[in-house]
């Protein structure tokens, strides 16, 4: 497996060693997404949500033999060939616990007891996330029901005669005649490809699904409404889902179909497949880190736009324009406006052009006192100097403007805990970042 960190641009792949073919890097560099991604699942599932990830985009760049990465995350596999992307804050190749940290807080997870080996392959975790996550949304929908042909052979006659099998169970005449309809049923293809799944991670772990009542609610009905599941009907299962799934009203089931053949193909992905098919599960990390930022942020009433769903915008111009900032607070004359960067912008002249305009233009239409950039900084680049960076004070020579200062705000990512001991799970690093966030909303409020 070939192991990346987003926003790098080092990754020579002269590094490589000779088993592993670089044509297959060469192909999946050179493709954008909506060429490759009939079997990669993108999250968020829209690219209409998405910030930084487009139908033209592609996972990563080849240039003069060196892989450039961006914001996306995830894990790919190409014939033989898997490139796992981590986040750059990942203490070591195995151990990316900010990643698996957002992906919770976004997803409302409460599963921090999970502990691995060292040399545990974490992409099947970020699968059962999005499963969970998926499997939530599909069922609050209600459980998914499908015409069926149903055989029937007795008297009560309802539906189509069958012939056939007339003749070969009812003759002589035995007064039942042999029969089809066609009738509404929840034992069906979507239905047991999702009780595959439950059974597939159960072996895994069982814990997975079992730490929320909810879930637990959701598999006693999946179990209650299979009781024709056949353990090795799998793969036909599979094959029977392999079309997309496209219905006004159970439109959740779409990703969650996705996301169970992946899971159950997992092991089939992960040692090599040879069927010249891109497959994999892409994180866009500006917008995974827009939405965890707002799960705490929301605690002291920023208000989150969301552009790519118009709401919360900003009016300029009598409504006939609006912009959305990603966050704004208007409070008694003291206004904040910021925006979310999951680049790294340690210096000021990373900033892009665009960006500077941007937050200018928020600040001003707001009135805001504050104004500035919200970003994620390694904990060895972090210090009380860099923590909060006052950048400088609008110009109000020309309009008698109220001063507004524009800042940076970092939000510090540990890569140990405070007694310098590295952490040991998942648990003991969302304890940490608690703090983290707890004084990032007080630097904030003050």
């Amino acid at each position: 497996m070939i192991k990346l960190k987003d926003n790098n641009n080092e990754f020579n792949i002269s590094q490589l060693s000779n088993d592993i073919d670089k044509n297959n890097i060469q192909y999946i560099a050179n493709h954008s997404i909506e060429n490759i991604s009939d079997n990669i699942l993108i999250f968020p599932n829209s690219f209409d949500e998405s910030k930084d990830i487009n139908k033209q985009s592609t996972i990563f760049n080849l240039l003069d033999n060196k892989i450039h990465t961006n914001n996306i995350m995830g894990f790919i596999s190409y014939n033989n060939t898997q490139i796992k992307i981590s986040s750059r804050f990942a203490v070591n190749d195995n151990e990316d616990y900010f990643m698996h940290y957002m992906l919770m807080k976004v997803l409302s997870l409460n599963i921090v007891n999970l502990e691995h080996s060292k040399d545990y392959d974490d992409s099947f975790d970020f699968l059962i996330y999005m499963f969970i996550s998926f499997f939530k949304k599909a069922l609050r929908q209600g459980l998914f029901k499908q015409y069926k042909l149903i055989k029937h052979n007795d008297s009560n006659i309802k539906g189509t005669i069958d012939i056939n099998r007339y003749i070969k169970n009812n003759i002589p005449f035995n007064g039942k005649i042999s029969y089809n309809t066609r009738e509404y049923s929840y034992d069906n293809n979507i239905i047991q490809l999702i009780r595959h799944t439950i059974e597939y991670i159960n072996t895994k772990n069982r814990y997975l699904l079992s730490y929320d009542s909810e879930i637990k609610n959701y598999v006693q009905q999946i179990y209650y409404f299979t009781p024709s599941y056949e353990k090795n009907k799998r793969e036909s299962i599979i094959n029977k889902n392999l079309k997309k799934l496209s219905h006004p009203y159970y439109y959740e089931y779409e990703p969650l179909r996705k996301i169970c053949i992946q899971i159950l193909r997992h092991e089939k992905l992960k040692y090599g497949s040879d069927d010249n098919t891109v497959y994999g599960l892409l994180f866009d990390g500006a917008w995974l880190f827009e939405e965890y930022l707002n799960t705490f942020l929301s605690k002291i009433n920023f208000i989150h736009a969301e552009n790519r769903t118009s709401k919360n915008g900003i009016n300029l111009l009598n409504n006939a324009w609006k912009v959305y900032s990603d966050f704004y607070k208007l409070e008694n004359n003291n206004n904040i406006v910021l925006d979310a960067k999951y680049k790294s912008l340690n210096s000021n002249e990373n900033i892009d052009r665009n960006d500077k305009h941007q937050i200018i233009s928020y600040a001003y239409t707001l009135n805001a006192k504050k104004a500035g950039f919200i970003y994620p900084l390694e904990e060895f680049n972090y210090s009380n100097e860099n923590k909060i960076t006052r950048i400088g004070v609008l110009n109000n020579v020309y309009n008698g403007y109220s001063d507004c200062g524009i800042y940076k705000y970092a939000l510090k990512i540990p890569s140990a805990k405070l007694n310098g001991e590295d952490f040991q799970n998942i648990k003991e690093f969302a304890s940490s970042m608690s703090i983290i966030e707890e004084e990032l909303l007080n630097t904030l409020e003050s």
